[in-house]
């Protein structure tokens, strides 16, 4: 009873703490305390929070069985490709590494973004205006580097036919992404419930899409860790720049 008693039971930092160990020990080249810096630095600025709160209590701008939907999304070439070329099966139906309905957050986590910017609710002007802007198109192919370069660039068909063959380099690199989660999920909730684990799973779909972006950037067939990396930070930058102004 008296060992029970004086046993802890660990906290979520310190889980969080305990993969991010297991993680540098694993994957000892790669920059992981760069970027959990700038994890940290997002959690401490409340911004990640503020975000999950939208999420939490998002009402939609424009119902998605509607007309005006429709007309909205076919306002963006990005969106449009995707829809094309795409697998539209679940990952669990196809062997495609990334598909539509894995892209298909990718606009909503805008819209959630660009609400949090504004500082109120989205009314359908507001996400056409965002759809228009080229904002995707740009985050798509620069990464890091979309709110450094006016021009939007031209994505075709053929990308999205190289994004739909991408795999993982190999089962380390799959490992790397996935652990990357954990250290993630533990960090940010103190709690985790049903919207925490769709809020993550929503980051972890974006993150993926991402990572097959850099890769296919590079000329690459396969996603590699630096490539994981450079989609974390993109994300990371997404949610800490202000959007509006670039809408």
């Amino acid at each position: 009873m008296s060992i029970l008693k004086n046993l802890q039971i660990p906290t979520r930092n310190d889980l969080g703490h305990y993969e991010l160990k297991k993680l540098k020990n694993k994957y000892p080249d790669e920059d992981i305390d760069g970027l959990v810096v700038l994890l940290i630095e997002l959690l401490d600025s409340g911004i990640y929070f503020d975000l999950f709160d939208i999420f939490s209590n998002w009402k939609e701008p424009v119902s998605a069985m509607s007309d005006n939907s429709l007309e909205i999304a076919s306002e963006n070439y990005l969106l449009t490709l995707a829809h094309e070329n795409l697998n539209h099966k679940p990952g669990i139906f196809s062997s495609d590494l990334i598909n539509y309905p894995m892209f298909y957050y990718f606009f909503p986590f805008l819209e959630w973004i660009y609400s949090m910017n504004l500082e109120r609710d989205l009314m359908p002007d507001d996400v056409l205006n965002l759809f228009k802007s080229g904002l995707g198109e740009k985050i798509t192919f620069y990464l890091l580097d979309f709110d450094r370069i006016e021009e939007n660039p031209e994505i075709t068909n053929d990308f999205f036919q190289k994004l739909k063959k991408i795999k993982w380099e190999n089962r380390k690199t799959k490992d790397f992404y996935s652990r990357m989660e954990r250290v993630l999920r533990f960090h940010a909730f103190n709690g985790y419930g049903v919207k925490e684990a769709s809020f993550l799973t929503t980051q972890m779909d974006i993150i993926l899409f991402l990572s097959g972006c850099s890769s296919v950037k590079e000329n690459r067939q396969k996603i590699i860790t630096e490539d994981v990396l450079i989609a974390y930070k993109t994300l990371f930058k997404i949610i800490r720049t202000d959007i509006s102004k670039l809408i």
